[in-house]
């Protein structure tokens, strides 16, 4: 056998693109994916703690409290006052009253009483 044919002979196609890469690869140079099942699921779960929780505009600041170091599990989501909306009210001659009701009415139910 010479070099050549050693050479196609150690090497296959990635199940991924389907080029040919080394038998002994772990990771496809071509498409990146990680061929290795261990150093896939490190990978995976590198990404799945890179990713930050998904912060809800009406989160009253709950989304940065998860996301701080403190332990994150329990979010604590600050009071919202109501003097806000009368102000609003007030200015705006009642057309921020349709907004205060439909707040109220979709309120989180569990943590706004």
């Amino acid at each position: 056998m010479t070099d050549a044919t050693a050479t196609e002979a150690a090497q296959i196609d990635c199940p991924f693109c389907a080029e040919k890469i080394m038998a002994a690869a772990k990771k496809c140079r071509h498409c990146g994916e990680m061929l290795d099942p261990a150093m896939r699921r490190a990978e995976e779960a590198m990404r799945a703690a890179s990713r930050s929780a998904p912060v809800y505009m009406n989160a009253g600041g709950g989304g940065a409290a998860a996301s701080s170091s403190s332990g994150g599990g329990v979010q604590q989501l600050r009071p919202w006052g109501h003097f806000i909306h009368v102000v609003l009210s007030i200015v705006t001659v009642g057309l921020w009253i349709p907004v205060w009701v439909l707040l109220y009415l979709f309120r989180n139910k569990n943590v706004y009483f």
